[in-house]
């Protein structure tokens, strides 16, 4: 694993998976902020890899994506992708050939990502722009993207879910809205609330 993932993963571990921690403001920083969820999926794509005897790349990491039942699923879901089909569809490719991008890769990219929205996280949302975001050839990328979720997409999905969590939180309660959406939203809530916490008390 890069250095990336090896410091996101030791540092999920070492606070014992109760919180995130607060970036400086730097990608080496940022880092060390991915969500419990995003660093479950991290984990659980190379558990899979390994169950296989291979290294973990884009295959591994979508199923886990999926898995988690995160943003990612609820924008690959609202575009009326079904998750698990961008799964099936995949592996049936992995197995005909193709360049599947290596996790660490991912990773470093989703900093990236969470960076240039200006998150203080890295979360499952990031980790499927960072796929979307992969050159053109890149198995699982093309295959979001013949799927019709271009990075484009996925980005104006990301910020639409954001978005809408946000006028919910300041204008409305969530009663009445489906329960993935609730779930993904309580989600997105509980993360903030941690940020905002740790910012008051610092």
């Amino acid at each position: 694993m890069s250095a990336v993932c090896q410091q996101a993963l030791a540092d999920a571990v070492a606070r014992n998976q109760t919180g995130l921690a607060m970036p400086q403001g730097t990608t080496d920083d940022l880092s060390r902020s991915f969500t419990q969820r995003a660093y479950g999926v991290l984990k659980n794509a190379e558990k899979a890899a390994e169950r296989a005897g291979d290294k973990p790349t884009t295959v591994e990491l979508m199923a886990a994506l999926v898995e988690s039942n995160g943003l990612a699923v609820t924008v690959l879901s609202a575009a009326d992708i079904d998750p698990e089909d961008v799964v099936d569809e995949l592996r049936g490719r992995a197995k005909d050939g193709g360049r599947a991008e290596p996790l660490e890769q991912v990773a470093e990219r989703a900093v990236e990502q969470a960076r240039g929205l200006g998150h203080t996280y890295v979360g499952t949302e990031h980790l499927l722009l960072a796929i979307t975001a992969g050159s053109r050839s890149e198995l699982a990328a093309k295959t979001l993207r013949d799927m019709g979720m271009t990075h484009e997409r996925a980005f104006q999905g990301v910020v639409t879910a954001l978005s809408a969590y946000e006028y919910a939180r300041e204008t409305l309660t969530f009663s009445g809205i489906s329960a993935p959406i609730r779930a993904a939203l309580e989600d997105i809530r509980s993360r903030l609330a941690r940020l905002e916490d740790r910012v008051t008390g610092s």
